[in-house]
């Protein structure tokens, strides 16, 4: 368990230089919901993309969504903060791409 463990902590580090590297921009630019850029970034990386690894193995408060997903969601926080291409959309859940 533990080598997968491993593995797995991996791919989601991977997953994230790679979006922080891109900001996204695979989407176009556009406002999008959270779902439907969990739905891309799948598509795109496929392999980095492990259902079976959940935030709460990983992280102490972590809920039993993939731990990708919760990468996801960092990463956009991370370039809205930092002044990259990502804002907040209109609504919850809703973010623009720029």
């Amino acid at each position: 368990m533990r080598n997968q463990n491993s593995k797995s902590i991996e791919k989601v580090r991977s997953l994230y230089s790679n979006l922080v590297q891109d900001g996204f921009k695979f989407l176009g630019k556009d406002e999008f919901a959270l779902k439907e850029i969990y739905s891309a970034v799948k598509k795109r990386y496929p392999n980095l993309c492990d259902d079976g690894y959940k935030c709460e193995v990983c992280c102490h408060c972590g809920t039993k969504s993939p731990e990708w997903q919760h990468r996801v969601r960092t990463v956009l926080g991370t370039l809205k903060k930092s002044g990259g291409n990502v804002r907040n959309g209109a609504a919850r859940g809703l973010w623009i791409i720029a």
